[in-house]
């Protein structure tokens, strides 16, 4: 079993006759994608094509090119003939396991299976993410801090363990926040001109210094600041977190449904946007900020999106449908549920060899 960067391993397999599986820790969508690149490839090079017209992907939301992963933004760049490249190797093993469930993105994963007619097998075996949070900075007061507030009444910010904003996109979030007079856990990083930064490099300096002056004063009763981590598992799983604002990373995707968290997306590398159309946009558990020419998503944006999920009537509609996910990611892995069928008729199919 490897992973979709270390592909180059099936080849032993093939040399030895052994089976071989690709685990991808990611969305059938991305799947979708990989499987669909070449024909995508042919799409996003025509010449005549409009540039805003949706592109669809079989099983899946018609999504914009904004929302494509990072490579696709520079066709001629080595990150998407990587991609393009990797595509490939996904008809080598037998089967392809996705750590996602039939019920999250059915439409996707039965494309794919009509797609691929079984070579690879296509197992949806999540939603797989960590019980506990791994650390203990911060970690008791952040909860109770939270133990202190109202069912549902806190918004958790967070940008999962490497995103960063630009120092003037981290000024817009800090006083959108405030402006919208909602109660939030923000966990804060370093401002930095690249997006995965905190991935790339240890942080050196005290995120606290670069937020506006007398902002922590402000906010003192409306939030809590924390520098870098939170133990998120524990924070979405609290009474009091009623909302996420996340990068839609898939780990932090999952965690939200599994703890039935609604979403405002904030994506910044990778197949971010990707999960963030689908989450917005087709599962609709999500809400999307508008943002402006020069990429930014201004204070008055942020106060409004977070005032929405946290408050009027639309979060009301978008806490049902979430809470119709959490039922259906416990259902995914009991020992009845669909998730762990695929993965006991995997495992029964092997014992023939």
């Amino acid at each position: 079993v490897v992973d979709v960067f270390a592909n180059g391993a099936l080849n032993f397999a093939k040399e030895l006759n052994l089976l071989s599986y690709i685990y991808l820790p990611q969305s059938a969508m991305l799947l979708s994608l990989y499987f669909y690149s070449t024909k995508l490839d042919e799409i996003l090079s025509s010449e005549s094509r409009e540039l805003q017209k949706p592109i669809d992907i079989p099983g899946c939301v018609p999504i914009h090119n904004k929302d494509l992963p990072l490579p696709f933004h520079d066709l001629s760049g080595l990150g998407y003939k990587g991609f393009l490249e990797r595509s490939k190797r996904f008809h080598v093993p037998d089967g392809v396991f996705m750590n996602t469930f039939l019920e999250l993105e059915s439409g996707a994963i039965r494309a794919l299976e009509e797609h691929v007619k079984g070579k690879p097998k296509l197992y949806p075996v999540g939603p797989i993410i960590q019980m506990e949070s791994i650390g203990h900075e911060n970690g008791v007061e952040c909860l109770t801090w939270l133990d202190k507030q109202e069912p549902n009444s806190v918004l958790y910010v967070s940008f999962g363990s490497g995103g960063t904003l630009s120092q003037e996109q981290f000024n817009e979030l800090a006083f959108g926040l405030e402006l919208s007079g909602k109660k939030f856990l923000w966990v804060v990083r370093a401002p930095s001109g690249v997006v995965s930064a905190g991935y790339l490099c240890a942080e050196t300096k005290d995120p606290l210094e670069f937020l506006p002056h007398g902002f922590l004063e402000r906010t003192k009763k409306q939030g809590l600041v924390v520098p870098s981590w939170a133990p998120q598992i524990q924070v979405l799983g609290h009474s009091a977190t009623g909302g996420f604002l996340s990068h839609c990373g898939w780990n932090s995707v999952l965690e939200s449904v599994v703890q039935g968290v609604p979403v405002i997306t904030w994506p910044l590398f990778a197949e971010q946007s990707l999960n963030a159309a689908m989450i917005a946009d087709d599962l609709k558990v999500a809400l999307r900020p508008k943002v402006n020419e020069s990429g930014l998503v201004e204070r008055e944006e942020i106060a409004k999106v977070v005032r929405g999920l946290m408050g009027d009537k639309e979060s009301l509609e978008i806490r049902k449908r979430m809470g119709l996910l959490k039922i259906a990611a416990a259902n995914a892995i009991k020992e009845d549920g669909s998730s762990t069928k695929t993965l006991s008729e995997m495992a029964t199919s092997l014992r023939g060899f």
